[in-house]
């Protein structure tokens, strides 16, 4: 699957999507990256896949 991932900084919170404005919050997903392992968010609504920087 194709898909772009957007930055994005967070500052108090991130509940409601920066792209389309959905607000109940975000799907979670992981993506393997040599041995580190991001954690993403998928906005139910739109689709778009957001990196705050969480890894694990």
């Amino acid at each position: 699957m194709d898909y772009e991932v957007k930055d994005v900084e967070v500052e108090d919170e991130f509940k409601i999507c920066p792209s389309c404005g959905y607000e109940d919050g975000f799907h979670s997903m992981f993506k393997k990256k040599k041995d580190i392992i991001k954690w993403l968010f998928i906005c139910p609504a739109c689709h778009i896949v957001f990196d705050i920087g969480f890894a694990v």
